[in-house]
């Protein structure tokens, strides 16, 4: 059976940001950023109230990026930015195992 997805729900962009650190022409340690996949996303935020009820810390507060499932294989050591911020993949879920959207829970980092 195929599952039937309304295409119109990614309407944020969202870029997947790889990070490596690289040794710059003096010999020191550096991070690099570059954009590693470009796509939209369906965005959910962790509301203030469910964090309340389940009685969470807001330190704990997540934001859901569900995207069509890619062509290309993110992990956990890259970053989501989004709106000007950033987020730490802290987990991929393949929705149904099937091969169709990837839900990624992630985090903001906050500096």
């Amino acid at each position: 059976m195929t599952r039937l997805i309304n295409a119109g729900k990614y309407n944020k962009k969202i870029e997947i940001i790889s990070i490596e650190q690289v040794v710059d022409s003096a010999g020191f340690k550096e991070v690099k950023e570059t954009v590693f996949y470009t796509t939209y996303a369906e965005v959910k935020t962790t509301r203030g109230y469910t964090l309340i009820q389940n009685d969470s810390d807001f330190e704990k507060a997540y934001t859901n990026f569900t995207i069509r499932y890619p062509n290309v294989t993110i992990t956990r050591d890259m970053h989501i930015r989004f709106n000007s911020k950033d987020y730490t993949i802290e987990y991929l879920n393949n929705v149904d195992e099937a091969n169709v959207e990837l839900e990624i829970q992630a985090k903001e980092i906050t500096k």
